[in-house]
Parts: structure tokens; sequence; C-alpha cells
């Protein structure tokens, strides 16, 4: 015969275990607002500099998804003059973009996301991405 306390044991640590996966694969999440529509930007990992971090991109209205085309992330250095680093991202069937990124420096970095919806162009500015070494 097993002791409860046995059972209690294991409960403890699958519940420490699931909270220590659910903090796992999941990076930075910035969003921004312009009117009605929010455009979300999820890291799959924290940024580190020369390394390509996967980056979902999803613009959303009241909730739903919504369709927006030739969606491209510029990456700026406040106060530095960079190259062009001006990622295309691949559009899926449930609405995200997925795009991988590449900061050349570490530091405070914007972002700015273009692309076309049918009410026009949107642009969003997403600033304060901090980039670790």
């Amino acid at each position: 015969m097993t002791s409860p306390w046995s059972h209690l044991r294991w409960a403890g640590v699958l519940v420490w275990t699931l909270v220590l996966l659910s903090g796992c694969g999941t990076g930075p999440r910035y969003q921004a607002q312009q009117d009605d529509l929010v455009a979300t930007l999820q890291f799959a990992q924290a940024p580190i500099v020369n390394q390509s971090v996967p980056v979902d991109v999803v613009f959303q209205r009241n909730g739903q998804t919504v369709a927006v085309t030739t969606v491209a992330l510029d990456l700026q250095m406040p106060g530095m003059v960079m190259g062009s680093n001006r990622p295309l991202a691949d559009a899926s069937t449930d609405g995200t973009h997925r795009v991988n990124v590449l900061f050349t420096m570490d530091g405070e970095w914007s972002i700015v996301v273009t692309g076309e919806s049918s009410q026009g162009p949107v642009r969003f500015v997403f600033e304060r991405i901090i980039v670790n070494p």
C-alpha cells in the first residue's frame, strides 16, 4: 500500500514541472495599437545578438484576425545608422506572419512593422526592444 504522502509528492513534482515548462520557449511579447487595429509581436525566445530569432506577427481588430499582406519588419537602432535589415514575413492560413530577425548589436532597438490591409497601409512602431549580448 502506498502512502498518501507519495501521491502528494508526485502531484507536487508534476505541478513544478508544468510551471517550469510553461516558461520555456516563449520570448517577449509586444503590442501596439493604431485606432482599433492591434499588432502583436511574439518572439520565440529573448533576442540575442547575432542569433536568428523567429517572430510571429498578428493583426487583430475587436479580437478577430485581420488580413494584412506584404508584412515587413524594419529593425532600427535609435541614434545609429544601420544597414538595411527589413525581412519580409511569411503568411500562414491562420493570419499569423512568421519572420526570422537578426539583431547585430546589443542594446535598445525599434521595430517598424508595415503591411497592406483592405483599409490601406498599416504601420506600427515597437520601441524599446532590448537585445542582450
